[in-house]
């Protein structure tokens, strides 16, 4: 007894009935009719083939008429009920606030993702209302707060951005910050912070960077310096945890400096964050190594640390500098070594084939 066979089908249906559609192809008085039948995917049934014919245009059915949406990648969803992470600076009590990525419960996204200073307007009115309070971090730490008195636009980075003007009011001992990290008042999952206690520079800090570069130089065989230490552009030191000792971040540039322009030629920047566990010695626990030919200039330099997700480790929030532009990246904790889990979408930038950790 035969039985029918499965097969798969490719249709348009609507009711029970197959549906022609009529494209317009041509100029006005000329129309290209396509009709095409079932298709079944069956060995026992055949091609029917394509039928073409040209006739005059009718009108058409106000329930036949063809809406074409354009499409678009901007960003639109409300603004509203969401949390940011802000970057700041100041000079004497006059500040200003910028907002570099949003803060989900599982990562970060852009802040805005838009070129539109019209997006920018809608962010400041929604978040950088006259009086509007964010509580300031440095190092870990609280260190003060910030109200808003005024808006503008911020086009420092590869993106448009809103920023907000105020007054800043920092902490009793904390009075050579000039650049920090913010989060709105109202957020009510505020990081655990302790007082502010910046790491002191100790000689033997200072030459622990040096000796993990001489290694690092060594192993990605990258082309040797006249100087090691006329290299290094940046170098800060942090603990996320008290009791733990600093963790060490510096940023060494071979033929430039920290800046946005056309490198020179045989440029190149390491980015290189070491770590002392356990007391057995500082040895690096990242390396972002990026010859500017042919991966590109994308030098990182340490703004700041805060534990955003609370999960008990410190994110990292960097200022990567290219040949045309800057841009925000986030690096994150993960089994005692470091990776990159959040870049503006507004650059070029792609991961390096020598970034380790």
């Amino acid at each position: 007894m035969n039985r029918p066979r499965e097969c798969s089908r490719w249709s348009y249906l609507a009711n029970n009935r197959l549906i022609a559609r009529t494209v317009s192809l041509f100029p006005k008085g000329l129309l290209l009719f396509l009709t095409a039948g079932l298709f079944i995917s069956c060995d026992a049934v055949e091609w029917g083939g394509i039928e073409v014919s040209l006739e005059e245009p009718q009108e058409s059915e106000s329930n036949d008429s063809i809406v074409i949406t354009p499409v678009t990648t901007e960003y639109t969803a409300p603004l509203k009920g969401r949390t940011f992470l802000y970057l700041g600076s100041r000079t004497a009590d006059q500040g200003t606030l910028i907002p570099i990525v949003e803060i989900l419960p599982n990562g970060f996204l852009a802040a805005l993702n838009t070129e539109r200073a019209e997006r920018a307007k809608e962010f400041s009115e929604s978040y950088f209302e006259l009086g509007s309070q964010f509580t300031l971090f440095s190092d870990g730490s609280r260190i003060g707060t910030f109200t808003t008195t005024n808006t503008d636009l911020n086009r420092d980075y590869c993106e448009i951005r809103p920023e907000a003007k105020g007054i800043v009011r920092l902490t009793s001992g904390t009075e050579e910050v000039k650049s920090f990290l913010a989060l709105a008042r109202e957020f009510q999952n505020d990081p655990d912070s302790s007082d502010y206690r910046p790491i002191i520079h100790t000689r033997a800090l200072r030459q622990a960077s040096i000796d993990m570069i001489i290694d690092v130089i060594s192993s990605l065989g990258a082309t040797w310096p006249p100087s090691v230490l006329e290299i290094r552009q940046a170098l800060n030191f942090f603990t996320s945890e008290s009791g733990q000792a600093p963790t060490i971040i510096a940023t060494f540039t071979r033929n430039d400096s920290l800046r946005v322009g056309t490198p020179s030629p045989g440029m190149y920047s390491i980015l290189l964050i070491g770590s002392n566990r356990e007391g057995m010695g500082y040895q690096p626990s990242y390396v972002d190594y990026r010859p500017a030919t042919p991966e590109g200039k994308a030098m990182g330099r340490y703004l700041d640390h805060l534990d955003l997700n609370k999960d008990g480790q410190s994110e990292i929030v960097l200022e990567m500098l290219g040949e045309t532009s800057k841009w925000i990246s986030v690096l994150g904790a993960k089994e005692n070594s470091w990776n990159t889990i959040y870049s503006d979408s507004c650059t070029l930038y792609k991961p390096s084939q020598t970034e380790t950790s």
